[in-house]
């Protein structure tokens, strides 16, 4: 709930296990090259496998896993199947007679990004790489870094600014022992990282493992719920940051299921448990000048006018931040999540937040996203929604208007927001909403637990 009183610093700040050039292999950040140099060190650490990893829709993991000694072959990158990026949470591709562009079921290629290598310590005969989608040469607009990258193109191609930004994701850990899930914990208060609140060692484990991934990560402690934790990430480039938040949450799944639990990053597990935020700080900097501080220990013009940015597409903003069903579940001013658009100074009432730490430190706090979202698209659309307010010179107001507070009218609001529109594509946008639709369809048909035990006897 807190961000961890790390300096905003202009450039990325993820941890690297050693200095660049190092020849040495091992867990975390890689210097990988396509050469067959590397090639050799890679064997001659023991990594057998490559774990080539993409970003889908809905911010989850996609790979395939090559031999390592296929690692030259991988410079051409590998090919997916387009449709999987159309597919829904139930495993359904969207119509390909409504999208003509998926009816031959065409390849993207995934082409890796060896800036993002690294070693999972749990994990030590393998190396994980990013990658991002390509068709015919060009960025795949169904792919989340190709549109974050997009927007951070437009942001500076418009301003001549780039973010930086940070994460903070919350989770809970499950056990699950035949009577259905239950918290990790029962015990603890929020604040603290115990044997009370992490009674395993679970979540110690965790954190000392994803700081050897290289991630950048900071703070860790309960939060407000049994069970609940939230890990936050440093200040980075805003690239380095959705792929840092991404990786965070991938490698808390497979952690989790390592040691006999299930986490979850969904916005309300349940309903006694309070909800799941992803708050995301944003700055803007002009080479290695912070533009949203004024020197005077204020938020500067350009930062008042990226306030108003985000609140005038905040509707919009929410089909990504807020981006299923159960999102609607926590959205309605419990746990200090918004119910409108306002902004405040260290307010966490508030839909924006500017935090206490001025001057070099000034940045925005999008505190509307839950952790279900995609890291990269909230930043993406935090970016276009900035953007259209330093350029139009948008004035913010005080209390905002009221947010969506269902996932048709945060979708619909979407389809009709035409910068986001423009920024995002229409391919984008199309397959997007229509895979929401299912959700939002199946979520109006399904008969909840809880209507059968309020009806079942009284109707």
């Amino acid at each position: 709930m807190i961000a961890d009183g790390s300096e905003v610093r202009p450039a990325g700040t993820a941890t690297v296990s050693r200095a660049a050039g190092d020849p040495r292999i091992g867990p975390g950040r890689v210097a990988a090259t396509f050469d067959e140099d590397f090639a050799g060190r890679l064997a001659a650490a023991g990594v057998r496998v490559i774990r080539v990893i993409y970003v889908d829709l809905f911010g989850r993991q996609r790979a395939k896993q090559v031999s390592a000694e296929r690692w030259m072959s991988l410079e051409a990158g590998i090919a997916f199947s387009k449709m999987a990026s159309a597919e829904d949470l139930f495993g359904e591709g969207v119509p390909a007679a409504q999208f003509t562009g998926l009816a031959a079921h065409p390849d993207l290629h995934a082409r890796l990004d060896l800036g993002t290598a690294r070693i999972p310590p749990w994990e030590p005969d393998a190396l994980w790489v990013l990658s991002a989608l390509s068709e015919h040469g060009d960025r795949s607009a169904l792919c989340p870094r190709n549109q974050l990258a997009e927007a951070s193109d437009a942001l500076m191609a418009n301003t001549g600014f780039r973010a930086v930004a940070a994460g903070e994701p919350e989770f809970y850990l499950f056990r699950d022992d035949g009577d259905g899930p239950r918290p990790y914990s029962s015990d603890g208060v929020s604040y603290t990282i115990d044997r009370y609140a992490d009674p395993d060692g679970t979540v110690g484990r965790m954190h000392r493992m994803l700081i050897d991934l290289g991630i950048g990560v900071t703070v860790v402690n309960r939060e407000f719920s049994p069970g609940q934790f939230e890990i936050n990430l440093g200040h980075g480039d805003v690239l380095d940051a959705a792929d840092d938040a991404f990786l965070l949450k991938s490698s808390v799944k497979e952690l989790a299921a390592r040691a006999g639990l299930r986490a979850t990053f969904m916005a309300k597990p349940q309903s006694d448990l309070a909800g799941s935020g992803f708050h995301v700080h944003v700055s803007l900097w002009d080479d290695d000048r912070n533009v949203f501080a004024d020197g005077r220990d204020k938020l500067s013009v350009v930062g008042l006018r990226a306030v108003a940015g985000l609140q005038t597409h905040a509707p919009a903003l929410m089909a990504l931040g807020a981006p299923t069903v159960n999102s609607y579940r926590r959205v309605h001013g419990e746990a200090l999540s918004p119910r409108r658009s306002n902004w405040g100074h260290d307010d966490r009432n508030t839909f924006v937040r500017v935090p206490p730490e001025l001057g070099d430190s000034t940045r925005l706090e999008l505190r509307l996203g839950d952790a279900s979202a995609s890291p990269h698209l909230v930043m993406a659309a935090m970016l276009h929604a900035i953007r259209d307010g330093i350029d139009r010179e948008l004035e913010p107001t005080a209390e905002g208007a009221s947010l969506p507070s269902s996932l048709d009218e945060a979708i619909d609001a979407l389809a009709k927001d035409e910068v986001f529109v423009e920024g995002f594509g229409s391919e984008f946008i199309e397959v997007y909403s229509a895979l929401k639709a299912r959700e939002v369809h199946a979520g109006r048909v399904q008969v909840a637990s809880w209507e059968w035990d309020l009806y079942a006897q009284h109707a």
